[in-house]
């Protein structure tokens, strides 16, 4: 596309599309040319001949400082925009040793399966042109078992992923050939390895160097990632090596128009209802648009309403879900243009190839700053003029953006985080480990070794001469899920086939499968009728209502120990701390409501759940402010504002704090608000948040003195997730306590 026929676009979403006032920002980021670099000297001839043939005569800057780092003994992080060509810059040196070594193999890690894909055509045209032996293969979950052995015994090159490679390493006495000639290790898509599954991948990745230490290897690692800051830090933590980072990006780009619109400000508006008509004026204009939404059911409902507004021009719907042919139909029909726009997930956030896109519209924020830019990335991959636009929602997270779009703007990129001390995380992957091989403290296991000892006690390593030797019944690698901690899954199914619907984790089936449940399930709605949390099974019934069901939720707190950070605050009026805290959650009943009104309520009677974790508290003595204001309400729509915010005030994804007040704090006896990680044993964040306090609580008084409403609503201090329906609730109170902390 030209800027041109971008600008002509936009113009068009002016006069039909997009009302007067809601557009906040318009901009065009400008275009940069490539800056080129010879292929490094010493690359075997026939890469230098699939160089040729792919008519390549020199690399982007950072493809070539990649591959001669690497070629070098270096392990690398490449961190560049998306479409920068990090697939050719971590393919040449595996190549180059592959064409050196004949006996040398590489392993491929993806975080989606649909990577590993794409990633097979490109080997298999590179083994095409370059006549290197490569027989790369895929070795994940859907690998028929008739193909296994062939695979292990004769692939160069295997692509999988951090799942497979968990549940495989029991077995590594199979991959005797490919471990003895492991010379690479590739992790795509590395900044997908944060929180939860990031520590549970990095834990994996030490699991996986261990066995392949024991046959003689020593692989280099090379990482590619979006852009992140502090590169060489992330890969450390993910894989225990030092990495070198590479992030002056070399390639080109085209002129990129970018908007911001308003779509949820005051309530005001559908952000769904303007993105269907955002997409469907780009493609009746000839714009080739991937329009990203945050839940599975937005996305179908985006598309099919597009389409209609569309005038039947072919727009899908794309996410994780499909059968793997369906998802490869879509991506084939994208590509050639059969199809001409695509409403998907995050799904297509990463690397899949969907051939050149016009435009990309994001329809709420999707949870970091990299991940937008990684999304709107996909547009003008070619170096064309495209449209990037970001459709703003009525909740916190989105009408803050809305209003400092400068954290767009300016590319403040997020840490990813990794935690390697969560000794919940620990305790799992020390159990599969000594499935694998002893553990011996001086063979490298040290940061497992202590939590073994303890494991030792219960019955579940055994210590040896050799050292600590796994002793259970069932294989741990069953019970530790990398993308959570805690392992039982409750299995939905449906209470007339019998068929299996989804399977939800423990902790969400007690919040959302209860009996009398109203169970949201492709679009239609469900009624629970039965829970068996023994047998981890619950059955639910198709049957169309107009009402939803919420749990409501209470919480008590207890101290773990002595704080380990405090802050003074000013005495009498507020203090604070951080330290360890069992909170104890409990479900008590549950309200239907229909438009927001209450309809209904009946009793549960579900177990306790009791998370060990770590967070901080803000004591309000009531002696100095009760009367002033609400008390309950405004601790409530503080901490409402504060975990609302915290995704881009510390750098978390919206799930990983958690919160709630009280008029009795256990350990002083005064009202206080709590906000804690969200998992067992905690990953850092309240921490991050508590040394940031008084920031933290200034963009808080901020969201809430610059909101129009006069009580409270979605985009300051009212939370979808409160388990006690948005009540008390008092924006006024919250603003006075947060003048308090802060001094004013």
């Amino acid at each position: 596309m030209t800027v041109g026929q971008i600008k002509e676009a936009i113009a068009g979403l002016g006069h039909d599309s997009i009302p007067e006032g809601e557009t906040v920002l318009s901009t065009w980021l400008p275009a940069h040319e490539a800056r080129l670099a010879p292929p490094p000297a010493g690359l075997h001839p026939d890469v230098l001949d699939f160089l040729s043939r792919v008519r390549i005569e020199s690399l982007y800057s950072h493809q070539a400082r990649a591959c001669e780092l690497s070629m070098a003994g270096s392990n690398v992080i490449l961190s560049t925009s998306t479409a920068s060509g990090k697939t050719l810059a971590f393919t040449l040196p595996v190549l180059h040793e592959l064409a050196t070594d004949p006996d040398a193999c590489a392993l491929f890690l993806y975080p989606l399966k649909a990577l590993t894909n794409d990633q097979l055509d490109v080997f298999s045209s590179v083994q095409d042109m370059s006549g290197v032996q490569i027989d790369a293969a895929i070795y994940d979950g859907d690998t028929p078992r008739a193909s296994r052995p062939r695979i292990r015994q004769l692939s160069r090159v295997i692509l999988s992923n951090p799942w497979e490679i968990h549940e495989t390493l029991p077995y590594h006495h199979l991959w005797r050939r490919f471990f003895l000639n492991l010379r690479y290790v590739v992790i795509d898509e590395a900044h997908r390895y944060t929180g939860v599954f990031g520590s549970n991948v990095a834990q994996v990745i030490r699991r996986l160097a261990r066995v392949a230490s024991v046959y003689g290897a020593s692989p280099r690692f090379i990482l590619a990632s979006a852009s992140i800051p502090d590169a060489s830090r992330h890969a450390l933590a993910l894989t225990g090596h030092e990495a070198v980072c590479v992030d002056d990006d070399g390639s080109p780009a085209g002129e990129k128009a970018l908007m911001v619109v308003n779509a949820g400000l005051d309530g005001s508006g559908s952000p769904a209802a303007r993105t269907r008509d955002i997409v469907a004026g780009l493609v009746r204009r000839g714009i080739k648009t991937l329009c990203f939404t945050r839940s599975r059911r937005t996305a179908e409902l985006v598309a099919s309403l597009s389409a209609d507004r569309a005038g039947g021009l072919p727009i899908s719907p794309y996410r994780a879900g499909y059968l793997p042919a369906q998802r490869r139909q879509l991506e084939q029909a994208f590509r050639d243009g059969s199809i001409r726009g695509v409403v998907s997930t995050n799904a297509l956030e990463l690397g899949i190839d969907i051939g050149d896109l016009d435009a990309v519209v994001v329809s709420g924020y999707p949870g970091s700053v990299s991940a937008f830019w990684q999304q709107v990335g996909r547009a003008g991959r070619r170096g064309g003029a495209s449209a990037a636009i970001f459709v703003a929602g009525g909740d916190i997270l989105d009408q803050y953006l809305a209003s400092h779009t400068e954290i767009l703007t300016d590319r403040v990129f997020e840490r990813a985080t990794i935690d390697l001390h969560n000794p919940h995380i620990l305790a799992g992957h020390a159990l599969c480990a000594a499935s694998e091989l002893p553990l011996k403290v001086d063979a490298g296991d040290g940061h497992l070794y202590g939590i073994a000892k303890s494991l030792a006690g219960g019955g579940l390593l055994r210590e040896t001469v050799n050292g600590f030797i796994y002793g259970g019944s069932v294989r741990p690698q069953e019970a530790v899920r990398l993308d959570r901690i805690g392992s039982k899954t409750v299995s939905l199914v449906d209470g007339r086939t019998g068929d299996l619907l989804e399977n939800l984790d423990f902790d969400r089936a007690l919040r959302e499968a209860f009996v009398g449940a109203v169970y949201m399930h492709q679009a239609a709605t469900w009624i629970v009728r039965e829970l068996d949390l023994e047998a981890l099974r619950a059955v639910a019934e198709r049957q169309d209502v107009d009402y939803f069901t919420v749990a409501h939720q209470e919480r008590q707190v207890e101290m773990s120990g002595d704080p380990e950070l405090t802050l003074p605050g000013h005495p009498g009026v507020w203090s604070a701390g951080l330290g360890g805290l069992s909170i104890t959650h409990t479900i008590t009943h549950y309200l239907k409501k229909r438009y927001g009104n209450v309809i209904g309520s009946a009793p549960l009677d579900l177990p306790r759940r009791i998370l060990e974790t770590t967070g901080f508290w803000i004591d309000f003595p009531a002696s100095e402010i009760r009367g002033v204001i609400d008390l309950p309400g405004a601790m409530h729509a503080l901490e409402h504002t504060i975990v609302g915010i915290s995704p881009i005030a510390i750098s978390c994804d919206p799930d990983d704090l958690a919160g709630f007040s009280t008029m009795m704090a256990p350990h002083s006896g005064a009202p206080a608000i709590f906000v804690y990680d969200g998992y067992d044993g905690g990953l850092g964040l309240s921490e991050r948040a508590f040394r940031d306090l008084p920031r933290l609580v200034a963009v808080a008084l901020d969201i809430l003195q610059g909101c129009r409403c006069a009580s409270g609503c979605p985009a300051c201090c009212l939370s979808p997730r409160c388990g006690n329906n948005n009540q008390p609730m008092d924006k006024q109170g919250a603003i006075t306590l947060a003048r308090q902390v802060l001094g004013l």
